[in-house]
């Protein structure tokens, strides 16, 4: 009896021990979930091509001219929104890299001294040639923290990614429709086909968290069993969801 008591304790012990994370789930009003591509846009013009798989969200942007004529989009009249906060692509100000170089010797009483510049600017307009590609790396969608779930979870087993473990899984599903989700943003596009922006066209996107999954950690990525002759060996995967992102959670 003692001997089933200890072992309930550690067993208990290591499960509030195991790292978990949240998985969210993303979705856009004017977007379609696309596997393994992300959530995409698609017409005569354009494709444009939303992902996030990188921890807390780091939102990519893929815009394709399906044009046979140039495509321009207005960084300064374009904007990551959430709640009211309005947070721009595009600033009005340099970057500077110094170097220094020094001219002389351990035995020199004097030395000359030279310091070198390189000012870069980001262009306020980007510019798509026909047929090509412009990708746009800025915004992290949950920087800080972890996201608040209001409601109540369904709870399922899943299948377990660890390769040293046979049991399923815990995972706790919270489902939110876009007025209810706990976590929502924007995205806001100012694009043209002409550079002097006569026929501009907006493309504002609204995002929420359609679901999100509390479960190990060890489920974010993947374990492929690879059998050989004379035994096996464990090749992990890493996490791949375009259309969502993971947050890890601190060990309670």
């Amino acid at each position: 009896m003692k001997t089933c008591l200890l072992l309930l304790i550690s067993a208990l012990f290591i499960a509030s021990c195991t790292p978990k994370a949240q998985l969210v789930t993303i979705r856009g009003d004017n977007l379609k979930a696309v596997p393994d591509q992300g959530l995409v846009m698609d017409n005569d013009t354009m494709t444009l091509r939303y992902s996030f798989s990188h921890e807390r969200g780091q939102m990519q942007i893929l815009l394709v001219n399906k044009l046979n004529r140039p495509l321009y989009v207005d960084w300064k009249r374009s904007a990551f929104i959430v709640g009211k906060e309005k947070l721009d692509y595009w600033y009005d100000v340099a970057d500077v890299n110094l170097s220094t170089s020094t001219l002389g010797s351990w035995y020199s009483r004097y030395s000359i001294g030279s310091i070198n510049g390189v000012i870069s600017k980001d262009d306020p307009v980007g510019f798509i040639p026909p047929g090509t590609q412009l990708a746009k790396k800025q915004f992290v969608v949950y920087p800080n923290g972890t996201i608040r779930l209001p409601g109540q979870p369904e709870v399922i087993e899943e299948a377990s990614k660890s390769g040293n473990r046979r049991k399923p899984v815990a995972v706790d599903i919270y489902t939110y429709q876009p007025d209810q989700s706990p976590l929502q943003f924007r995205n806001y596009l100012t694009l043209s086909t002409d550079k002097d922006f006569k026929s501009e066209f907006i493309i504002d996107t609204k995002f929420w968290a359609s679901d999100i999954r509390v479960l190990p950690a060890t489920q974010l990525g993947e374990v492929i069993v690879h059998d050989y002759e004379g035994g096996s060996y464990f090749e992990s995967l890493p996490f791949k969801k375009p259309d969502g992102f993971y947050i890890r959670l601190p060990i309670q």
